[in-house]
């Protein structure tokens, strides 16, 4: 196998691939044979006929599966021969097999080389928020709750009724319970602050060269997303349609930003030599808090 690299851009990448040789002509006789197996042929056993009467009078029909089953091994082996990681799908394209032959080329976006220095990454500065329950927020979900309690008994719950309701014996027990959940979901925004803070400081430290297949792709999935949700809400065809461009150029930044991230977190992990099997995010997010610097 001959491959060529050609350099367009920062990450945009052309490979050249020529097979051929002995190996070559011997893998494509029997991948035929394999393709011929399926072939009809009148007078023969299915799986029987000659090659040279399959070449005969399938050819087009050997060549296209052959090349359908073969050119995606090619192109990775090709790729493993240069030592590219491509990120997303390539664009292949000057395919030509002949009996002796078969050169193509693919145009794919490179992984992004990304250089990290440790000031871009240590030392992030978190700006810190006390949690705490006011007595006025449980209050308001003991009003709340009792409301709803109305519009189902059409009666107003006495405070020792109402604990009863929820399964506690008396008003401090149950506002002690609601006081624990008001703060555990406080606790979760907390961290969802932090973690903007961290993502949004890593954003606009670090320069990625995005692959722009990858981005259109992710984009095109979250507003596929967005539109399956809107659809479970109920929000009918046409005004989903009539604002179609606006939730495309809404989540068109945050596919961006969330590729960008992802190659960020990638390149730290590398950096750190942190072992990622899974949750690359949660991973490289718990050690960057670890090192940050809380105000």
């Amino acid at each position: 196998m001959k491959v060529e690299v050609k350099k367009i851009d920062k990450i945009k990448r052309v490979i050249n691939v020529e097979l051929s040789g002995e190996d070559f002509i011997n893998e494509k006789k029997e991948a035929y044979k394999e393709i011929g197996k399926n072939i009809k042929m009148s007078g023969f056993r299915p799986g029987t006929a000659p090659l040279e009467i399959l070449e005969k009078h399938h050819l087009k029909t050997l060549k296209e599966e052959f090349l359908r089953k073969m050119l995606p091994a090619y192109y990775e082996k090709a790729l493993g021969e240069v030592k590219l990681s491509p990120a997303g799908l390539p664009r292949i394209y000057d395919v030509e097999l002949s009996e002796t032959t078969l050169v193509f080329a693919a145009e794919f976006d490179t992984k992004p080389e990304i250089e990290l220095k440790d000031s871009n990454y240590r030392d992030i500065k978190i700006k810190e928020k006390k949690i705490e329950v006011k007595e006025e927020e449980i209050e308001k979900v003991l009003i709340n709750l009792k409301e709803g309690i109305k519009k189902t008994l059409n009666k107003d719950l006495t405070d020792d009724e109402l604990c009863r309701w929820a399964g506690y014996a008396d008003m401090a027990s149950f506002k002690d319970a609601i006081k624990i959940e008001i703060s555990v979901e406080k606790l979760r925004e907390r961290r969802k602050r932090i973690d903007s803070q961290i993502s949004q400081h890593l954003l606009k430290s670090i320069d990625v060269a995005l692959p722009q297949n990858e981005v259109e792709h992710y984009h095109k999935e979250l507003v596929n997303r967005e539109i399956h949700n809107l659809r479970l809400r109920n929000v009918p065809n046409e005004d989903i349609e009539k604002y179609k461009k606006d939730i495309e150029e809404k989540l068109k930044p945050l596919a961006e930003d969330e590729i960008k991230l992802y190659y960020i977190l990638e390149a730290i992990a590398k950096k750190e030599g942190l072992t990622i099997e899974n949750n690359l995010g949660e991973v490289v997010l718990g050690f960057l808090l670890s090192i940050a610097n809380y105000e």
